[in-house]
Formats: C-alpha cells, sequence, structure tokens
C-alpha cells in the first residue's frame, strides 16, 4: 500500500485556518480520519473547541434532516460539512428527540412492502424457494435477503422483486455465480419463516401466486419428447404433500410426490446429502393445462414465462390432433 505522506504545513491550513473536519481532511488526503488525528498529535496541532467551526444550522433543518429523512448524524456531517460532534451538540441544544440505536444506524433509505397479499404470497413461495432472508442483527430492523446462481435472468428477477423497496448489491463470485444481496426494513419480517403459510390455502388466487413463486425458484416447465411438463424439486418432503393436496382440492389432479433416498450418498462434489429429494409432476395434459393457466397470470421468471407459454401451445396443439381426451391410436397413450 502506498504511503500517504501529510506535512504539517499542509495539515494546519487545512484544520486550522480553513476549519475542515478531520473527516473532509481525510476525503481530501485520501487516508482515514485516524490517521489525521493522529498526525494532528504528532505535529502538536491543537484540536479545536467543540462549536469553534462556524455552524449554520437551525432545529427545523436539523428536524427535517434527522427525523424526516431519517439521515444519520454521519450522513448529516457530510451533507452539511459540519463535525458530527457539533451535530450531537445541536440535537441536544435543540431538544431534538434522538432515534434508537437501529433507527440511527439506517444507512440506506428503505420502503415498507405494499401490502399487496398477492405479491406477499408469490414472495413467500420464492423465497422458500432460492433465498436466504436473515436479521441485520439480532436487534436490527433491517432484513438481509441474499442469493446466487448462474442464471442471470434469476438474478435480474431478483433485482426486480426488490429494487423499489430498498437496497441491492450485486457481485461477481467464481464459477460464472453471481451474487445478490437486497437490504429491506422489518415491513418485509414476513420472509424470515421458511413454513408454508396456511393463508394462501384460504383463496385460490393467492394459493397460485405462491405457488408461482415456488415454481419460479424451483420448478421446471419445459418439453420433452414432444410434451409439455411440470415438476418441482425440493428437500421439503411436507411442502410439496401439501402443495399436491392443494392442486387436488383446486381441480388439477396429480400423483403424490415421490421421494429419492439419496439421504448419505455423496454428490458431485464429494459431499453427502443431508436429507432426501422429493419430486412432484403432472402429467396428464387437461390437468396441466389447467395448472399452467393459473400460473400464467402470477410467473415472473422471464425464462420460465416462455417456457410456460410454448407448453400450453403444445397442449393445445396436441388437444387438435388427438382431441382434449384422445389417444394415439395404438398403444402409445397421450393422456
Amino acid at each position: 500500500m502506498k504511503k500517504i505522506l501529510i506535512y504539517r504545513e499542509q495539515l494546519f491550513d487545512l484544520y486550522t485556518n480553513k476549519k475542515l473536519t478531520t473527516f473532509q481532511i481525510a476525503d481530501k488526503l485520501g487516508c482515514c480520519q485516524a490517521t489525521v488525528w493522529k498526525r494532528l498529535r504528532q505535529f502538536g496541532i491543537r484540536s479545536r473547541l467543540p462549536g469553534t467551526a462556524r455552524v449554520n444550522i437551525t432545529k427545523n433543518q436539523l428536524e427535517q434532516l434527522y427525523l424526516k429523512q431519517k439521515l444519520s448524524t454521519w450522513r448529516i456531517e457530510k451533507k452539511l460539512n459540519i463535525p458530527r460532534s457539533t451535530i450531537h451538540r445541536k440535537l441536544k441544544e435543540f431538544s431534538v428527540p434522538t432515534r434508537d440505536i437501529s433507527d440511527s444506524h439506517i444507512i440506506y433509505q428503505k420502503k415498507n412492502f405494499s401490502g399487496n397479499l398477492l405479491e406477499k404470497a408469490y414472495l413467500i413461495g420464492f423465497r422458500i424457494g432460492d433465498l436466504g432472508v436473515r436479521k441485520q442483527g439480532p436487534n436490527s430492523k433491517t432484513i438481509v435477503v441474499a442469493t446466487g446462481s448462474t442464471i442471470k435472468e434469476q438474478i435480474a428477477l431478483v433485482n426486480r422483486l426488490f429494487e423499489s423497496y430498498g437496497h441491492i448489491w450485486i457481485k461477481e463470485a467464481k464459477y460464472h455465480k453471481i451474487n445478490i444481496y437486497v437490504i429491506l426494513n422489518q415491513s418485509f419480517d414476513f420472509l424470515l419463516s421458511k413454513e408454508f403459510p396456511a393463508w394462501v390455502e384460504t383463496d385460490k388466487s393467492l394459493f397460485f401466486a405462491f405457488l408461482a413463486g415456488f415454481s419460479d425458484a424451483e420448478g421446471t416447465i419445459s418439453i420433452f419428447d414432444k410434451r409439455a411438463y411440470y415438476s418441482l424439486g425440493n428437500y421439503d418432503g411436507n411442502l410439496l404433500k401439501l402443495i399436491y393436496c392443494n392442486l387436488n382440492r383446486f381441480g388439477i389432479n396429480c400423483k403424490k410426490p415421490t421421494r429419492d433416498n439419496r439421504k448419505g450418498k455423496l454428490n458431485s462434489q464429494g459431499y453427502p446429502y443431508r436429507s432426501n429429494y422429493w419430486s412432484l409432476h403432472v402429467h396428464k395434459k387437461q390437468d396441466l393445462l389447467r395448472l399452467l393457466q393459473e400460473l400464467k397470470h402470477y410467473i415472473k421468471h422471464k425464462n420460465k414465462l416462455q417456457s410456460l407459454n410454448s407448453a400450453i401451445v403444445n397442449i393445445q396443439n396436441r388437444n387438435k390432433i388427438f382431441g382434449e381426451n384422445g389417444s394415439k391410436p395404438a398403444t402409445n397413450q397421450e393422456n
């Protein structure tokens, strides 16, 4: 690391004559604030008394920045070029109520969740399938959402889901993987749980919005051997059983989820699987068509929406040839 040279005359001029704060001097010289303080002591430059720097801030201005805009004292310091210690003194002098520690450390502005139940159901489904969600700290009001993928459309989807609500980082990782991190406020605490939300069973639209989110994360919609198919795969067998029961309840017949007994076996990277893997499939074309038509209202993944539309066309074309309940004449049944 290149050593930063700081001269006494230069530091005296910036700090004593020009009345810059130590943070401003650090920015100007390309070093940290602690280095500026260290050099001030080494050079014997007397520190200014609190309030000797020119301060021009009113109570209304401070309330607007600190209470209404919820800027931290660090950000107010940078915005107004006023030492943070002076801002704290002014808050006390003006009797401005200070925020609690979790509020005062908020750096990025965040927007509350819309409250839309269809959006909420979709997000919970997507979260269970693909998102890691945690609090930033035990007493924090900040919710952190994170995931990674080699599929750019998946990262673009996560970005689109949360970009109006909070701050987002996207970073490239090894092996062509992309990581995305989202900072949200506590109105998104409903994403902390990985449990199936029983309230989505009360309404058909809510259930299929949830299933669309889960399908965008864990589902496969494709055409194989000239036939459309839909499948879900997950390590949570109970969740797939709940989805199976609700599909049948809403008139979409499918077989019970099947289990792949892979627990204890080694994966491709040489690590043992911790649990068995479950799969759910919808095969019959009329049930599949009903399912896809319900999901079409809520699917948001670009690739899967294209696959869904192709699958619907595939079934419609087969219906024209074989009829809705028809089959090929010989032994190869279409249904």
